[in-house]
């Protein structure tokens, strides 16, 4: 059985979609990880990166994606996720499928334009209960047909308390919490467990939140002190102690080549692919 993990924050730009490509990548390299992306952020920023950008075009010929996806939930139609999988690795090492691999379940920015027409639709079809409660079950349904499949599903949620993010956050085992260590990012990140996880979603006693600092500069004394602090149980908060650098190496990784285009881990993450590996071996050590 699969284990289902949210990359879930409400504050954008702390590297969400970043960590999502990073641990299915790592889960993959390290310990041949049949990994399965579900990018539920209508910003489609983990599809880019494992697809690239001109696979939108495709997609959206193929009506595959999370806006088919939700269109369809809206007309209380059957979702039925396994036709949306597509593979999704550029890594030469996972192109054999024996020894890890990576599909994706892809979004498409298209959405950021539709989701208030989308939960309008939804509200009016399905009018039981609150649509990311609706939502999903729907989506854990789907998910537990092809879970055998797979040995993690990985939930890349977008930014605020949306529908989407909140289902996301609903079918997780764990929560992966990216933060920068900028006051209000992190202010961000304790209101959230707080407000959403405990007092609105009643989960915060049934999932496990590990938040990770990311974009972390060594040279800046005031995140260093901060991370000092976390380090030493800053507001009970669990956090891995290996924060992620910002780095251009790693921004350069989230650059898809291409349709068909292969590469190693070493040319796609360069000096970079010890934090990768790092990263994924501390999560299994903490979800095991």
């Amino acid at each position: 059985m699969s284990i289902t993990i949210a990359i879930a924050n409400p504050k954008g730009g702390v590297g969400k979609s970043l960590t999502t490509m990073m641990l299915a990548d790592g889960l993959a390299l390290s310990f041949g990880a049949r990994i399965l992306v579900l990018d539920a952020d209508p910003q489609a920023g983990v599809t880019k990166a494992l697809l690239g950008i001109d696979a939108e075009q495709e997609l959206r010929d193929r009506r595959i994606g999370l806006g088919p996806m939700l269109q369809a939930f809206a007309r209380g139609r059957n979702i039925r996720l396994a036709s949306h999988r597509v593979a999704a690795s550029d890594l030469s090492e996972l192109q054999d499928r024996q020894n890890g691999f990576i599909d994706i379940l892809p979004s498409n920015h298209e959405l950021l334009g539709e989701l208030a027409d989308f939960e309008r639709s939804a509200h009016r079809k399905r009018r039981r209960d609150r649509l990311d409660v609706q939502l999903s079950k729907v989506l854990r349904a789907e998910l537990q047909n092809i879970a055998t499949d797979y040995d993690a599903i990985l939930i890349d949620c977008p930014a605020g308390p949306g529908v989407l993010g909140l289902t996301g956050i609903r079918l997780a085992d764990h929560i992966v919490a990216p933060t920068s260590l900028e006051t209000n990012a992190y202010s961000t990140l304790t209101d959230f467990l707080k407000f959403i996880l405990e007092d609105d979603l009643g989960l915060a006693s049934q999932v496990k939140v590990h938040p990770l600092i990311t974009q972390y500069q060594s040279t800046n004394s005031i995140q260093r002190e901060m991370l000092h602090h976390i380090k030493e149980g800053l507001a009970h908060l669990n956090a891995f102690p290996r924060p992620i650098p910002y780095t251009s190496a790693l921004q350069n990784a989230a650059a898809h080549p291409g349709i068909g285009s292969l590469r190693s881990a070493r040319q796609k993450y360069g000096n970079a692919l010890s934090e990768v590996m790092a990263l994924s071996k501390a999560l299994v050590e903490r979800i095991s």
